[in-house]
């Protein structure tokens, strides 16, 4: 059995219980740390200083370890807990968090306070782990799990949400509660955002930008270049066409204006941003259409010396929410507009 192991390292008690455990299944397998290492295809030395309770391993060590010597499932998830405990005791940040409950968070800054100490009651795992573990691994790119864990972020939709959650361990049966305060937040921040757009947006009705808007509405409504499929044509859509035909221009111009500053001003608050001082440069709105797709994409037609208003699309600047909290970038989704839909794009 090779030279014998010095004792456990108890000065952290709940690591030194790790490494009881880890011994403990060993022992029970007969096995040497070399046979355990090619069953493992870790190091011996790896596997002896996971067993020594002067480091808290990581936790894929922890759960080859068990397999190696012959653990199951339930063994396995044992050995888990003995390591998440190791780690928030390691770490020592736990006891330091306040954040609400699910049920009692009201703004992004509770949300992102309370998946902080998700993350931490988890263990803190790497971010590769939570993506990996998550069960939804598109939903939670490495990147987005760093901002939610840094508080820089909260998570873009309620799919990125459950990855997260499954990531730090909790279950899909636990996720409705938070769920619920994701959908109030994201909701409220939404309204506010609608509600708060500066007077600066006024800027946007100069008349360069309404008379691009007038003869981009005019060549959607005229150029059969433009035309949906005969088959995918109906009565909404001429009834459509023809109301706006009878539009007046400066009418056409504001609706067209308005819409698109709604849109654009409700994906930043459901992104977590929140509309910002234009200053003396102007978006400029450029379309195209191929029959089924409108984008719309938002470019600075001019420039002051110096740097532009960091943010979004629009002038639209990153918001931290309260707390310290965060939000992430923006993603803006397909919004359904007649015949066809409108997809907002920052240039």
């Amino acid at each position: 059995m090779g030279r014998k192991e010095k004792p456990v390292d108890q000065s952290r008690p709940a690591r030194g219980r790790l490494a009881v455990h880890l011994r403990g299944w060993r022992d029970a397998a007969g096995l040497t740390y070399e046979t355990l290492a090619r069953g493992t295809g870790l190091s011996p030395a790896t596997l002896k200083r996971a067993a020594s309770g002067a480091v808290v391993p990581r936790r894929t060590t922890v759960e080859a370890y068990v397999e190696g010597c012959g653990g199951e499932q339930e063994a396995v998830r044992a050995a888990d807990e003995l390591w998440r405990q190791a780690r928030v005791e390691e770490r020592g940040r736990l006891a330091q968090l306040r954040a609400p409950r699910p049920e009692l968070i009201g703004d992004e800054g509770d949300l992102s306070r309370a998946l902080e100490v998700v993350w931490e009651q988890a263990g803190a795992p790497s971010l590769r782990e939570i993506k990996e573990r998550s069960g939804n691994p598109l939903a939670l790119p490495v990147s987005s799990a760093a901002r939610i864990v840094n508080r820089d972020a909260i998570p873009a939709d309620e799919q990125q949400l459950q990855a997260f959650l499954t990531g730090c361990g909790i279950p899909p049966e636990r996720h409705t509660p938070w769920l619920s305060a994701f959908e109030k937040v994201t909701r409220r921040s939404t309204a506010a955002a609608a509600s708060e757009l500066p007077d600066e947006w006024g800027r946007l009705r100069s008349q360069v930008v309404l008379r691009r808007l007038q003869r981009t509405a005019s060549r959607l409504l005229t150029d059969p270049s433009t035309a949906q499929p005969r088959h995918a044509q109906g009565s909404s859509d001429q009834q459509w066409r023809h109301f706006l035909s009878l539009l007046e221009p400066a009418i056409l111009e504001q609706i067209v204006g308005s819409g698109v500053h709604s849109y654009l001003a409700s994906q930043a608050a459901r992104n977590g941003k929140a509309p910002a001082q234009l200053g003396s440069w102007q978006p400029d709105y450029l379309v195209h259409h191929n029959g089924q797709l409108t984008a719309i994409e938002v470019k600075s037609t001019s420039r002051p010396s110096g740097r532009p208003p960091a943010g979004g699309a629009a002038g639209v600047a990153p918001h931290t929410p309260s707390g310290n909290g965060g939000s992430p970038a923006a993603r803006v989704p397909p919004l359904p507009a007649g015949p066809s839909h409108v997809l907002a794009a920052a240039t």
